[in-house]
């Protein structure tokens, strides 16, 4: 039986396209399951700094405002009628690390029934806001809404904000909520028990230069956000940590220039691998060797490196074999190729991406395969 190796080179530039928001989940509807309770009680990537669950929003629920779009929404606690001085802000990780001196555009919907509008401040930081320790007072934003929306419109409907932001390259947080230092006066009802609120839905934060992509690493970054599943105690807990020994700064990989590149595409079959495992078989060294002669770093911008099976047996063995056979390849590669392991992503699809019918046999065998993407800068 002849077993068919693809190998093909494709050309193409990156194009301006969608998906290109530094904020993962922008529009709050994927729902994080905590650890503490083992339910939906916030959004992925985005924590109150309440550190309670006052600040997500379903529209289905009664008495909800409408979202903007989707069904859920966030409110923030700008202020209580029963004490002074009470906020709730938002904060999440951005996916890359911003360019000096780049611009970016921040756009977001607001609405309140109070006209309390004007002072949603943006707050950019190096770490985490969740773990400073000043006095919102003393902190200033470097975006206001009140720049960027018309405030002649009726506060209880969205409204778009449209802000300009200039990195200094130092960003890692973004913070969202009232920084007004004073209370406002004459509010007369709250929305939850003594706390009146702004409602944020659809933020997002994107290079102004279409030359300026997401970094290679953002889909990683994500994945580790979204595996904060702290709320509750055992957030307090972190938080009170953290604040008396706040963690080293990590930066974030900076966002990528727009560069013309093409991708040599190697598809390695079900054959190459022991039967039902991840170790590869003696066949592979052969095709591995050949297609890492042709690595060179720096040329080499990234390799993607994604796993598939076919359809027999249940999904989480699948899950796991296709991401450890997609492993198995990254490691020998990157054992012929210095730095290469550190560009390179893995990725396991179980059996939700098929090539070929399930119900053949030749069409399942066409399934159970290895697809490397190498991304190379074109000279």
């Amino acid at each position: 039986m002849r077993v068919l190796v693809a190998y093909s080179i494709l050309f193409f530039c990156y194009e301006a396209a969608i998906g290109q928001n530094l904020l993962a989940n922008g529009g709050f509807e994927d729902e994080n399951i905590c650890v503490e309770y083992i339910k939906n009680c916030a959004p992925e990537a985005w924590i109150g700094t309440s550190l309670t669950a006052n600040y997500y929003f379903d529209a289905t629920q009664k008495g909800a405002v409408k979202a903007h779009t989707g069904i859920h929404y966030i409110g923030l606690t700008a202020g209580s009628l029963a004490m002074e001085g009470i906020r709730n802000f938002i904060r999440t990780r951005l996916l890359c690390g911003l360019r000096a001196g780049q611009q970016y555009k921040l756009k977001m919907y607001v609405r309140s029934p109070h006209h309390i509008l004007d002072s949603i401040g943006i707050y950019f930081s190096a770490q985490d806001y969740l773990f400073e320790k000043r006095h919102f007072r003393f902190i200033k934003p470097q975006l206001w809404s009140i720049n960027g929306m018309d405030t002649t419109k009726n506060p209880a409907v969205w409204q778009k904000v449209e802000l300009l932001y200039t990195a200094d390259g130092t960003e890692g947080y973004i913070a969202i909520g009232n920084f007004k230092r004073i209370d406002y006066a004459g509010i007369q009802h709250a929305e939850y028990r003594h706390d009146y609120y702004i409602f944020l839905d659809d933020i997002s934060l994107t290079p102004v230069d279409a030359n300026e992509k997401l970094c290679f690493q953002a889909d990683s970054v994500r994945r580790a956000i979204y595996e904060e599943n702290e709320r509750h105690s055992y957030l307090v807990r972190k938080v009170y940590e953290y604040r008396r020994n706040p963690p080293p700064v990590l930066p974030l990989p900076k966002t990528a220039q727009k560069k013309v590149q093409h991708i040599d595409t190697l598809v390695i079959p079900d054959i190459f691998f022991a039967t039902g495992s991840y170790e590869l078989s003696p066949l592979s060294f052969h095709l591995l060797d050949s297609f890492a002669s042709k690595l060179s770093l720096p040329v080499i911008d990234s390799m993607i490196v994604e796993g598939h099976t076919d359809s027999t047996g249940k999904l989480a063995l699948n899950e796991a074999l296709s991401l450890k056979r997609a492993e198995s390849v990254k490691k020998y590669l990157a054992g012929k190729v210095a730095g290469l392991d550190a560009r390179t992503i893995t990725r396991g699809f179980a059996y939700w991406r098929p090539v070929r019918s399930n119900k053949t046999p030749k069409g399942r065998q066409l399934n159970r395969r290895v697809e490397i993407f190498l991304y190379k800068d074109e000279r």
